[in-house]
């Protein structure tokens, strides 16, 4: 069977995650923020740039613009096409009392830590798949970090080792949310180091795997992510998208 990402396209993934995060479903996409001021956030809340823009920073770390620049587009993978992320850039409070596991929790708000000087967020979609229900969806998270990018990995790999066996998390006013494993994954082969990783959440009693990907290239650390609502399938990200990304990093 082939490996479903998300139930829909009208899903939105990073809103998902902080949904899913806090045992709440996921809607339709938003619209406030749309567009590629809606992917981008850094300290002068930067427009999003071309894809012809120079990519490199020259104190290291890539500002918004730069790192708009870099992001992949439509023909950098075969099929895929790219999409500023909808409804703005999606950041969550859950919490979790297991602090070990706090470095995954951050990644779901959508606020690694260490944090990023700057963020862009993009949709990647298997445009042959076009109105499928099981349209092959992955959201892509760029960040810049002028310190720290060499921590993030790391963090999360002694985190995988330390919650194994899941963690609980609660947001605000939601119920607490579960997770029940969390193990390492194959990771692809990109960037000066990488890392995947799989989540096993439960929403309502049913089960809801997430994978991860993470590589770092230089300073700038990509996490790709995908869910599977319906819980049916573990989900697949091919690895020529962070391969794609990290070569385009270093071009």
């Amino acid at each position: 069977m082939k490996p479903r990402l998300v139930r829909s396209r009208t899903a939105t993934a990073g809103v998902c995650l902080v949904a899913l995060a806090a045992a709440a479903a996921c809607g339709p996409s938003g619209t406030e923020g749309a567009g590629a001021q809606g992917s981008v956030r850094d300290t002068a809340a930067a427009p999003g740039a071309s894809g012809t823009a120079r990519v490199k920073a020259a104190a290291g770390a890539l500002t918004g613009d730069q790192l708009a620049a870099a992001a992949l587009v439509t023909g950098d993978v075969k099929d895929f096409a790219a999409e500023p992320l909808e409804g703005g850039t999606p950041t969550g409070s859950s919490r979790t009392n297991k602090a070990a596991c706090m470095p995954f929790v951050s990644v779901i708000n959508g606020t690694p830590d260490p944090a990023p000087s700057a963020t862009v967020f993009r949709r990647l979609v298997n445009a042959t798949e076009e109105g499928q229900a099981d349209q092959m969806v992955v959201t892509e998270v760029l960040g810049a970090h002028p310190s720290g990018a060499t921590e993030v990995l790391p963090r999360l790999r002694s985190a995988i080792e330390a919650c194994a066996d899941g963690f609980s998390t609660k947001g605000g006013d939601l119920e607490p949310s579960s997770f029940t494993e969390v193990k390492e994954v194959p990771a692809p082969k990109a960037g000066d180091e990488a890392l995947a990783y799989e989540l096993m959440g439960e929403a309502q009693g049913d089960p809801v795997p997430m994978v991860f990907q993470v590589v770092r290239t230089g300073t700038t650390v990509v996490t790709f992510y995908a869910v599977d609502v319906t819980g049916d399938d573990t989900p697949h990200i091919p690895d020529e998208l962070s391969v794609a990304q990290a070569a385009k990093l270093k071009s």
